[in-house]
């Protein structure tokens, strides 16, 4: 393949910067007497393949002349484009239009004059006079959805007379269709017409829509604006709103919280400041600050393992507490609560009588011991070493435990230890046939109202000593210190007390 030659550029320099430097391919050189002149150079109609432009005209002795020709010989080229793309508008326009040649000869009869023809409005209906009718012929009945339709798309216009004229829109359209009236559809079906006919391509109607569109688009544009800052207003006043209602939530929480406060100090009466009036050690007369009554508070030291502060008032017992700070609470309810307790005996406060004593003095930290009790002797309802079970009164008896020794019943005799947990290898029987322990010993009737455990031997509720002892039973587990003495017959007697 031959490589192609470098493109020759009138005033030297490359196709790009030709390209760059003049936007059209027509372009002046360099000519004439010292370079005064000028000549015209086309590159369309040159060597397109090489490059290479061609020379148009003749040289000019001025550049201004040059530059004239070269613009002429410009227009010439771009006529073709504007003459190829007019062409294209106009068919794309045809294609798009929908006309039919009912359409057609409606808008053509709308360019007549009124003497020659043309389409008017009778009061009931639209008619059309063609060209050529005589004078004064009403002309044929148009369908009135086939003129409202055109009159829409901006073909036709009707004034106040009634009368229908081509607007300039219909006018180039009928020029667009002038040579091309075969291609024209069928006309449409009654009932069947289209819902809206297009405008012409750049003509008035379609300047007056995008208009109107964008007049549109600006309305649209403001009532969003002015929404949008109703809305924030109202969000604004919504957020102050509920503001002020939380603010007024929290004070009505904040005054109920301090309503109640002060109900609790006025219940238990917190506010009120107590004075101690020292009469003797250890005693005190209280009295509160709007309270005419008082009360008498003890240091009692003897009775108790702690110091106890006793609130009295006119002569009687109230309470006892430990502590001081709880003293004073306890003194401020009394004087809060408002009810006065015994009757005011008229002058000082009377001295208070000394608590009586028990039957040997009590020393400090420690209270005296109750009275003795009577013992129950050993009955079958009271065993030995056995308390009743203390359940109180309608509740159901407890359920025996799974493992180990049953839950023994007052007046019943303690059932004896089960097996079930270890096994029947447990207990064995002797040649004698009686049961034998793991231990190696056996059980021995002993004649008490049941038989003793494995662990310790009871006889009249004390610990049993071992046998061969005094009072020895069996099996017992008291180690022997005194003297060893004979056995005593078995079963031993029960000697009441």
């Amino acid at each position: 393949m031959p490589t192609p030659r470098t493109p020759w550029i009138p005033g030297g320099g490359t196709a790009l910067d030709w390209g760059l430097r003049n936007p059209c391919p027509v372009g002046v050189g360099p000519g004439g007497y010292r370079g005064e002149g000028g000549k015209v150079w086309c590159l369309d109609c040159g060597d397109r393949y090489t490059g290479r432009p061609a020379q148009v005209g003749d040289e000019h002795a001025h550049r201004d002349d040059a530059h004239h020709a070269a613009r002429l010989h410009a227009d010439e080229h771009e006529g073709e484009f504007r003459r190829f793309v007019a062409a294209l508008r106009t068919q794309e326009a045809r294609e798009k239009s929908g006309w039919t040649s009912r359409v057609y000869g409606l808008v053509a009869a709308a360019t007549l004059p009124g003497s020659e023809g043309g389409v008017w409005w009778d009061g009931t209906g639209y008619r059309l006079v063609p060209a050529g009718a005589r004078i004064g012929a009403r002309g044929r009945r148009v369908r009135r959805r086939v003129v409202e339709l055109v009159i829409k798309a901006g073909f036709l216009q009707q004034d106040e007379r009634g009368d229908v004229v081509a607007t300039p829109d219909g006018r180039a359209m009928l020029r667009i269709w002038q040579h091309h009236r075969a291609e024209l559809a069928e006309p449409w079906a009654a009932r069947h017409e289209p819902e809206a006919l297009p405008p012409l391509p750049g003509g008035q109607e379609a300047v007056r829509r995008r208009e109107a569109a964008r007049q549109r688009a600006i309305e649209r544009e403001r009532q969003t604006a002015q929404s949008r800052a109703e809305f924030l207003r109202r969000r604004e006043e919504a957020e102050q709103r509920h503001q002020a209602e939380q603010a007024a939530e929290r004070q009505r929480r904040e005054d109920e919280r301090a309503e109640r406060e002060r109900a609790e100090r006025a219940r238990t009466g917190a506010d009120i400041d107590l004075t101690w009036s020292a009469v003797s050690a250890g005693r005190w007369t209280v009295t509160g600050s709007g309270h005419d009554r008082r009360l008498d508070v003890v240091l009692n030291t003897t009775d108790f393992a702690q110091d106890q502060f006793e609130i009295r008032e006119n002569g009687h017992f109230i309470s006892r507490h430990p502590y001081r700070h709880q003293t004073e609470a306890a003194v401020r309810q009394l004087l809060a609560d408002g009810v006065e307790i015994g009757q005011r005996a008229p002058g000082p406060t009377p001295a208070q009588p000394d608590r009586p004593a028990a039957g040997t003095p009590a020393r400090r930290w420690h209270q005296a011991p109750p009275p003795p009790t009577a013992q129950k002797e050993n009955d079958p309802d009271h065993p030995p070493r056995q308390r009743a079970a203390r359940r109180p009164m309608g509740r159901p008896a407890l359920r025996p435990r799974i493992r180990g020794q049953e839950r023994p019943l007052p007046g019943r005799p303690r059932p004896r230890r089960t097996d079930r947990h270890r096994g029947e290898a447990r207990g064995c029987l002797d040649a004698q046939g009686r049961r034998r322990g793991v231990g190696g010993g056996r059980r021995r009737p002993t004649g008490l109202p049941h038989p003793p455990g494995r662990c310790h031997r009871a006889v009249d509720g004390r610990p049993a000593t071992s046998a061969g002892g005094r009072g020895g039973v069996p099996g017992g587990t008291r180690a022997h210190t005194g003297p060893v003495q004979p056995i005593q017959a078995w079963p031993p007697t029960l000697v009441s007390r």
